[in-house]
């Protein structure tokens, strides 16, 4: 479908949020690290499979004397690179990728004409940093997600053969990670993940001597690599993070004694046959190898090949090997461990000379080569383990039921509003069952396994919120003026025995948390990583049902409003107001998170209004006010 189709969808508050997708059976919801597996926002595990992108002239062609594009032509360059992904998720043609591994390449990043390698960061330019993450990084992106393709965003270059805590390449990577994780089209978009730095080889261990695979090296890398991660987490950006291991990304076995934290943690990793001293066509020779190198990182945390490729020749691949030996040698293990997604290294791994106008499957469609088993393979992973936007529902919920909810902890206590006071900012806790209505919940069906929870005790309809929509442990879970955003939206997810876990739409590997499970009343409902426990889980126990609907509380369903363009450019589109009222209404604009942007009074309803907001590109929610009755209306800014 083509992107508009995506985009124009309508927003209803009490009517689940329904998306249109490009790639046949392959939504783009945001993906989250729960344990060890990547998962959709219905706790469905994830696995993606895809190809790298690397857009420059000599990735594009150049290398073997058919440049695409040159010259720094950057219309040639999208047409040429949204031409590959055109081709490689052509579903008739049975191609059925659903990721990329996008490399800002150093071509736009480093001044012209000043000579470097890859792992020279000299020539770097931060302006030209900015000016072609804008003009060419985001286009392909937006191209990939009218595709339906995740992005691995990798950033310019690859580690010098050493690195240090603080060093210069380290600070390099500060400055691009502390701009691309703030980057309003790259923070926190549905389908854009990041690939923190390409193929360290050694560091500097923590006891001063350089290596890569002993736990003083792995205690270096922590350092280095958490160091990063608090940059893009501290922006308050929650893409999935996939961390790279020493020896050109081939060793891990050291990392689950010292784990990146932050939520949203997988690594990556790289594997070609040779790989580890390992003989890749010997089945055990290369099991062994794996489960020494990668195994141990696998069994607790989500991993990704993010380059592989093979021919018996070696001629037009990296690796040497065949399908027969590597390719089912590394498809056993990947398929064995579970929790794997992986890519192959470039497009002319799967298609001849990476021509997207005259596909062909590359190696002549020659078994033994990457490009017809891993078509093939694709094409079966396509049929499972792929994202879900539309989830069952389990819950024990309906909606607006009244509910008390317990803590696992404790079956005498319940979730209690402190005081019963109708307040913003009022605190909740665990306390002694009394029937109050402080302790009662009205649950509003949010789509997709979300829900809003009000307050019985709330004449004003005060729903459960997250402190200032910001997802960072220990913050305070309360109660605040219903806003109907993400901070106000909790995942209710089944983990038996009739207990739930709580998490927050805005990070849902975090969730409802009393610090040390303290049920005593004087430690506040919080947010925390999950870890399921017993102050992490709790049951529903319905009381009773509230008949009051949208419209007997005085909030409407958005069909009586008409906004377009939308989406609209820069924040100008007319709003027409239908109501049997003659009263003016007012129109206020809120964030996602629920800050107000904007505001105007006065208008006349039944009559077209045109609005200038002066808005970034971003999605808003619209509240039309009019004596006692609000209406929400989601618009987009492009």
């Amino acid at each position: 479908m083509k992107r508009v189709q995506k985009l124009l969808f309508l927003f209803l508050v009490f009517i689940p949020l329904v998306q249109l997708f490009a790639w046949p059976g392959m939504p783009l919801p945001a993906l989250h690290v729960e344990g060890k597996n990547l998962k959709d926002p219905c706790g469905k595990n994830v696995l993606l499979h895809g190809v790298a992108i690397t857009p420059s002239p000599w990735f594009n062609g150049c290398s073997y004397n058919q440049c695409r594009w040159d010259n720094y032509n950057v219309q040639g360059c999208l047409n040429y690179n949204n031409a590959l992904m055109d081709a490689l998720t052509d579903t008739n043609n049975g191609w059925k990728l659903n990721y990329i591994r996008l490399h800002i390449d150093p071509y736009w990043t480093n001044t012209p004409g000043c000579s470097a390698a890859e792992n020279d960061i000299s020539c770097f330019d931060y302006n030209r940093l900015v000016t072609y993450v804008n003009q060419v990084i985001v286009p392909l992106i937006n191209h990939a997600r009218s595709r339906g393709l995740y992005v691995v965003l990798r950033p310019p270059g690859v580690c010098p053969k050493r690195i240090a805590y603080g060093d210069n390449y380290h600070n390099y990577l500060r400055k691009v990670w502390g701009y691309l994780s703030n980057h309003p089209s790259l923070k926190n978009v549905d389908n854009v993940m990041f690939e923190i730095a390409n193929e360290p080889i050694e560091i500097l261990g923590t006891n001063g001597n350089w290596g890569a695979t002993g736990d003083e090296h792995f205690a270096a890398l922590h350092n280095y690599f958490q160091d990063l991660v608090n940059i893009i987490k501290g922006n308050g950006a929650n893409n999935v993070c996939w961390i790279p291991g020493t020896g050109y990304q081939s060793h891990y076995q050291g990392y689950p004694n010292h784990l990146i934290t932050g939520g949203n943690i997988g690594y990556a990793v790289h594997v070609y046959p040779g790989y580890w001293g390992a003989n890749a066509e010997n089945t055990t020779s290369f099991n062994n190898a794996w489960n020494a190198n990668v195994q141990p990182i696998a069994n607790v945390a989500p991993i990704m090949i993010t380059e592989t490729d093979w021919s018996p020749s070696g001629a037009e691949t990296w690796g040497t090997g065949t399908t027969s030996g590597f390719g089912l040698n590394m498809k056993g293990r990947i398929d064995a461990t579970g929790n794997c997604s992986w890519n192959l290294l470039a497009p002319e791994g799967l298609i001849t000379k990476a021509d997207p106008y005259n596909v062909t499957t590359a190696f002549n469609n020659d078994w033994e080569s990457c490009g017809a088993p891993v078509k093939q393979w694709f094409s079966v992973y396509a049929n499972s383990n792929i994202p879900s936007q539309i989830c069952s529902n389990t819950s024990p919920l309906i909606n607006n039921g009244v509910y008390e909810i317990e803590f696992k902890t404790n079956s005498n206590k319940v979730l209690d509003l402190k005081y019963g006071t109708n307040a913003n900012g009022t605190v909740m806790r665990p306390w002694d069952k009394s029937g109050a209505t402080a302790q009662q919940w009205i649950a509003i069906d949010a789509g997709n396994g979300y829900w809003r929870f009000k307050s019985n005790a709330s004449a004003t309809g005060r729903v459960i919120d997250l402190d200032s929509a910001d997802p960072t442990n220990g913050k305070s879970i309360r109660l605040w003026d219903s806003y109907s955003n993400d901070a106000q939206k909790w995942l209710v997810t089944d983990v038996g025995n009739g207990y739930y876990s709580i998490k927050s739409a805005l990070n849902t590997s975090k969730g409802w948390d009393i610090s040390n499970c303290n049920m005593d009343g004087t430690a506040n409902l919080q947010l925390w990583d999950y870890y399921g426990t017993s102050c992490q889980l709790f049951k529903f126990n319905k009381i009773g049902n509230t008949s009051r609907s949208a419209e007997q509380n005085n909030v409407l369903i958005n069909t009586d409003v008409q906004v377009y363009p939308n989406p609209s450019k820069g924040g100008e589109f007319n709003i027409y107001f239908a109501s049997q009222s003659e009263e003016n209404y007012s129109l206020a604009i809120y964030s996602i998170e629920g800050r107000p942007l904007y505001e105007t009074k006065n208008l006349k309803s039944n009559t077209n209004q045109v609005i200038r907001a002066k808005l970034a590109r971003g999605i808003y929610v619209a509240m039309i006010s009019q004596n006692s009755t609000k209406i929400t209306k989601k618009i987009i800014i492009e």
